[in-house]
Formats: structure tokens, C-alpha cells, sequence
């Protein structure tokens, strides 16, 4: 008699919490989907509970208070878990019939307060230090890779104005070439190009893939960018220019006026303003089986798509968990010119 062979079939896995319960068991029955989403660009985490509720417990003595904490994990069995952070319950929805109870959550971190607007000065500080100040005014761990400091430059003074610590901190990094993410209680604060120089912690094939789709496009891609800024105090002209590297397939030309302090201020937000442009010159989704590794600011390698081929870089990740269709990862990705 031939010999049978047998293999392992993973087993999604997922804990749910509440109040800092763990609650998996009680309501394993009831869960019908589970999403969540990570994200870039200083964006911050999501996560949506949808639950059966015939016996409408869920409208009913367990109704959930906006602003509870809910924390998740999720994976698969007997292995490592992606703690995907904790989450205040946002809003709430019933549908019916059949009765449907949804919680939508947002990341816990994002308090009042860092959604109130403000205008603080900064002066003699760089953009990493500030992201450090904002991220200690919220008791956030300020995470960053130590080369990051290198690339940074130093303000005589910048103003946010009438800004969220958050959207003014999206600018500054933006306009610098950096990037963040807030996940759990930590601010991991990027450069972009030591962001891109990370190797590719998975590799996924056409075979891996679900579902995809690419868009490579020349609208908005520049082969050089040239910065302005007449200083009204010194009456000098500040002008920098920079080519794109690799070369543009097009002959375009990035104009930007905007305020700088120095030479060196200038060069910098004339690079940040060209790799913003000229990152998205192609990019991806896919859908795939359930990869705990599939976070934002990971970079991946695709294989199979002929010229598309390359190393990606994960700015959203969604992970859904239903009872009909089981675990799936979607990523929305960018290719890295290198």
C-alpha cells in the first residue's frame, strides 16, 4: 500500500480584546468579518468588527460605549501573531435583518488633543527632533532608523499654524523627504530613502496572488526639479536644481516656490518634492492569502509581471478575517526606483 502523505493546513487565528479582556471565546460565534488597516503617510490605524447579533445582545446589554478600547491580533495558529495595537470605538452600527452589529474603531492614540489645532514656533531644531517632541507630548515612543539623522536639517525657526500636531508633522515630513507611521504606542519616523533601502521581507508571485493590478504613468513624473525663494530680509535669490536618479522618461519640469531658510533647506525640499512626484511611477495592489508580514513600510519583491517586476513598498496593508472567505491580505504598494 502506497504511503500517505499529509500536510498541516494553517489555521487562522485571531484574538479579540475588550477593556483589556480577552474575549475571543464569548464572542468567536458571533464575529462574521474582522478588518484592519495599516497605513504610511501618517495615517493612522483602523479596525471594523462585524458581528452577528440575532439574539441582540450587542444592541442590548453589551453595548459597547464609544471611546472603549478593543485591541486585536491576528495570524494563524502556532505561529506569530501581528498585534495590530489597540483601538477606541469610534462608531457604531446596526443593520438588519439579519442584525448586524458593527464597531468601528480608530487607533487609540489619536486623542482629542492631537486632533486640536495649534500654532507653536520650533526654533534651532531639525525634523527629526521635532518628531520627537510631538511624539513625547503624546507618550508615544519615537522609533527611527539611526541613519536617519544624517539627512535631516536644522530650522532657525518653523511655525505650525493652526494645525494639528499631526497634519503639521505631515508636512514638515513630507516637504523633507520622510515619512511616518503610528502603530501600538510608537511613531516610527523614516527617511524615505533608508525606508527603500530595506530588503524585501517576502517575495510574492503571481501564483501567490488572488487578485492584482498595476498602473505605470509619465502624468506628474519629472526629470528635474528646480526650487525658488526670493528671502525678502537678505533680498537674495535662493535657487537650487536636482535631476531625477534614475533618469525621467520625460523631459518635465518641477517648479517650486516655497519658503527656505538657507542653500542647504532648498536642496532638500527640491529632492523631497521630485521623489514625491516621482515615487508613484508605477504602482500596486494585490490580494493574496493572509501574510502577517504584509505591514506599511515593509517593501516586498513581485515576481511574474514581466516588466513590473521589483521591489515595493507597502503604504497600506488591509487584513480581513471573515467566517464565509477566511484570511486575505490586500497591499497598495510602490515600486522603489533603484
Amino acid at each position: 500500500m502506497a504511503a500517505t502523505a499529509s500536510y498541516s493546513v494553517r489555521s487562522p487565528q485571531w484574538i479579540l480584546s475588550y477593556l483589556g479582556v480577552n474575549i475571543t471565546a464569548d464572542v468567536s460565534q458571533m464575529v462574521l468579518a474582522i478588518r484592519y488597516v495599516d497605513q504610511l503617510d501618517g495615517a493612522s490605524g483602523e479596525l471594523e468588527v462585524e458581528l452577528e447579533d440575532s439574539t441582540k445582545r450587542w444592541q442590548g446589554p453589551w453595548y459597547p460605549a464609544l471611546g472603549d478600547i478593543v485591541s486585536l491580533q491576528i495570524g494563524y495558529s502556532g505561529e506569530a501573531l501581528l498585534d495590530c495595537g489597540e483601538f477606541q470605538i469610534d462608531e457604531l452600527e446596526l443593520d438588519g435583518p439579519p442584525d448586524v452589529m458593527r464597531l468601528r474603531c480608530l487607533a487609540a492614540y489619536i486623542t482629542p488633543a492631537m486632533r486640536t489645532a495649534n500654532t507653536v514656533a520650533y526654533e534651532n531644531m531639525g525634523v527629526v527632533e521635532i518628531a520627537a517632541v510631538i511624539a513625547a507630548k503624546y507618550g508615544l515612543v519615537m522609533v527611527m532608523a539611526s541613519s536617519e539623522s544624517e539627512s535631516d536639517v536644522v530650522f532657525a525657526r518653523v511655525t505650525q499654524r493652526r494645525q494639528t500636531d499631526l497634519e503639521f508633522l505631515k508636512r514638515l515630513a513630507r516637504e523633507h523627504n520622510f515619512d511616518f507611521t503610528m502603530r501600538g504606542g510608537q511613531l516610527v519616523f523614516y527617511a524615505r530613502p533608508v525606508l527603500e533601502s530595506v530588503p524585501a521581507v517576502v517575495t510574492i508571485t503571481r501564483a501567490d496572488a488572488i487578485r492584482f493590478s498595476f498602473r505605470n504613468r509619465a502624468r506628474r513624473i519629472y526629470a528635474v526639479a528646480e526650487f525658488s525663494y526670493f528671502d525678502p530680509d537678505t533680498k537674495q535669490l535662493i535657487t537650487r536644481s536636482v535631476s531625477a536618479d534614475p533618469p525621467s522618461p520625460t523631459g518635465d519640469t518641477l517648479k517650486i516656490v516655497a519658503r527656505c531658510e538657507n542653500a542647504q533647506q532648498a536642496l532638500v525640499k527640491a529632492e523631497a518634492a521630485l521623489h514625491l512626484h516621482n515615487m508613484v511611477f508605477v504602482d500596486a495592489s494585490i490580494e493574496g492569502p493572509g501574510t502577517t508580514v504584509l505591514v506599511a513600510g515593509n517593501n516586498v519583491q513581485l515576481i511574474g509581471w514581466g516588466a513590473l517586476d521589483g521591489t515595493y513598498l507597502i503604504e497600506t496593508a488591509q487584513h480581513h478575517l471573515a467566517r464565509a472567505t477566511g484570511y486575505s491580505t490586500s497591499i497598495a504598494a510602490r515600486r522603489i526606483n533603484a
